[in-house]
């Protein structure tokens, strides 16, 4: 299984869950190590997250949809799959040095 996300990074989030659409485009810290939970019939490997900023994250844990700020201590998991890693600034410093030397 290879993952899109590694343990430390911060990461967008891009897909939820139904009654979630307000965290898209969040970003969050990830932490490990991965974990496993299962959605619609489907096991998703998963990393704990934190919002980086305060504002409340709608989860939907356990059937339930709740709107509650997040922290480690929380305990929210999103999948793996429904977060798009960012890219350190200097790392996308040179991918657009490299973009323009090649233009």
């Amino acid at each position: 299984m290879r993952l899109r996300c590694q343990e430390g990074i911060l990461a967008m989030v891009i897909k939820v869950p139904t009654g979630c659409i307000s965290n898209i485009g969040r970003i969050v810290q990830l932490r490990g190590p991965i974990d496993y939970l299962w959605y619609k019939n489907i096991c998703y490997p998963c990393w704990q997250i934190q919002p980086v900023t305060s504002a409340p994250y709608s989860i939907f844990q356990g059937g339930a949809l709740t709107i509650e700020i997040v922290t480690w201590e929380s305990n929210v998991f999103q999948p793996d799959e429904w977060l798009e890693p960012l890219l350190p600034l200097d790392i996308a410093y040179e991918c657009l040095l490299q973009a323009e030397l090649t233009d």
